[in-house]
């Protein structure tokens, strides 16, 4: 298994949640949020051991592709895949596994988003070479998944169907997407009940006849891709033929419509980092309850995320369930219950021409 198995890093995504310091030039994946070095690092980091640097591809977008190639100057250049237009995660799969087969058409490839965060390693580790034995063993298509903790409504569950097979999986019943939060509340009482963690295991050959079988469309246009890989005129065509694929999710486009899908079960503690509240797993709070990156003053202050730029400080009286996040040209202000309307603050700035400059 392991002279054979791959990454592909997906570092496109937006991170629209955590506006003001995730932006379209300096999204999630890139920034550190208190720790030392960026989740986009620490995904990388954690491959160590795992996957060696030379068999890790990256794909990315456009506006995001230099500070991509700065953050994580290890990867060889040829194996960072600059999008040239934003086509979901499909699209990006398809890219990344065309140029992982030119390479090595017996890859198993490990999927992984670059903005979550994961600990221990070990266990992570662990988890993985369980699925890649799964994916070999049954030709599938392997999810991760993780054990709820709450009712999340941002994230998918996965429900598993009959009893465990080795090495260490199930197969999968059904996938539910981001439910409302009475059918989340009753998710987590159902056993075997677990989170879509939107990290990927399976052979290269398998996940491009499943995108054949139910995404026709796209994988013509990967065959295209794939033609013209390395020649002169490659990238010229790449261009025009990438902006040609349809967008759509690799979970709605494949995963919840083929019956070889299995879900290994986590051991290890996640977060996909989806919105301020999320450092209240990434950050202990203080006396008070409030996570504090930054310099702060607080009185009365209690259950709040208080996030302030270098050189800056944020001072709060009579403060409960806020968060507060101040960059060098915008701050933002709201409740806690309200941290996944963020992005629609973001929706407004992209309709206003005068705003967009703060996106």
């Amino acid at each position: 298994m392991k002279p054979n198995l791959w990454a592909i890093i997906m570092a496109g995504g937006s991170g629209e949640r955590l506006w003001p310091l995730s932006r379209r030039r300096h999204p999630k994946q890139t920034l550190r949020l208190g720790y030392k070095r960026s989740l986009l690092q620490l995904a990388a980091d954690r491959l160590k051991g795992l996957v060696p640097v030379s068999r890790t591809v990256v794909v990315t977008t456009r506006n995001q592709a230099q500070l991509v190639r700065r953050q994580i100057p290890g990867v060889a250049g040829r194996r960072f895949l600059v999008e040239p237009a934003s086509r979901n995660t499909a699209a990006a799969v398809g890219l990344g596994t065309v140029a992982v087969l030119k390479e090595d058409p017996e890859a198993v490839i490990l999927v992984l988003p670059a903005d979550h965060v994961i600990r221990p390693t070990a266990e992570f580790h662990r988890t993985v070479r369980k699925a890649a034995r799964l994916a070999v063993d049954r030709d599938g298509l392997v999810c991760l998944g993780v054990q709820p903790t709450y009712p999340a409504t941002g994230f998918g569950y996965i429900e598993p169907m009959g009893g465990l097979i080795l090495p260490g999986g199930f197969r999968v019943k059904r996938f539910i997407e981001k439910p409302q939060l009475p059918q989340a509340q009753q998710l987590i009482k159902e056993p075997g009940i677990v989170w879509n963690a939107g990290i990927f295991c399976w052979r290269g050959q398998v996940i491009l006849a499943a995108i054949r079988q139910w995404l026709p469309g796209l994988y013509q246009g990967l065959e295209a891709i794939q033609r013209v890989w390395g020649t002169p005129e490659g990238k010229r065509r790449l261009s025009r033929l990438y902006r040609r694929l349809p967008t759509i999710s690799i979970d709605v486009g494949v995963l919840e419509r083929s019956r070889h899908v299995w879900m290994v079960p986590t051991g290890f503690a996640w977060d996909d980092v989806g919105s301020w509240n999320s450092l209240a797993f990434l950050h202990s709070a203080d006396s008070q309850g409030n996570i504090v990156l930054g310099s702060h003053v607080g009185e009365e202050t209690a259950g709040s995320i208080l996030v302030a730029r270098e050189g800056h400080l944020i001072a709060t009286i009579g403060v409960k369930d806020l968060i507060v996040v101040s960059s060098d040209d915008a701050t933002l202000v709201c409740h806690k219950a309200q941290a996944q309307a963020v992005r629609k603050i973001v929706a407004r700035l992209a309709a206003n021409r005068p705003l967009r400059k703060f996106l």
